[in-house]
């Protein structure tokens, strides 16, 4: 009889650093901002960060406005981005680390993972097979009172 085997694939985490307090298990930091300090022991990859410029024309035209008026934007331009060169081989890299059975949590400053890059990162690996999970998830829609 011959044996089955299975490629070992670690989990894949996403949050912000709030959310970083429910890991359970020995994980992997990657911080995947343009820039910042997030912990010490956190591995910062830049190129699964969004562009300068992507970034910057979040900072100056939509960081105070209502996300459903610039997310589809942003989506839409943090996706081409991730076809890119530098992109691709991290996310190979991230990918290559998973199949040894690491888990890995990537993590930047956005409070809500619904209008944040790091669910696209996530949203890719998926297409892969791997397991992605949210450690800080919002779940609901805040209603503005005033």
């Amino acid at each position: 009889m011959s044996k089955v085997f299975t490629k070992q694939i670690g989990k894949l985490y996403t949050s912000n650093p709030h959310g970083l307090n429910s890991l359970i298990s020995e994980t992997e930091v990657w911080q995947i901002t343009r820039s910042g300090n997030l912990r010490p022991d956190a591995i910062l990859v830049r190129e699964l960060s969004p562009s300068l410029e992507l970034f910057n024309t979040f900072i100056s035209k939509w960081k105070d406005k209502p996300p459903q008026t610039w997310w589809s934007f942003y989506e839409k331009r943090f996706l081409q981005e991730l076809n890119s060169s530098e992109k691709l081989n991290s996310l190979r890299l991230l990918y290559k680390e998973l199949s040894k059975g690491k888990n890995i949590v990537l993590v930047c400053f956005c409070s809500d993972h619904r209008y944040c890059h790091r669910r696209l990162v996530g949203e890719f690996m998926k297409n892969y097979g791997v397991e992605v999970e949210e450690l800080n998830p919002i779940n609901y829609e805040q209603i503005a009172m005033f």
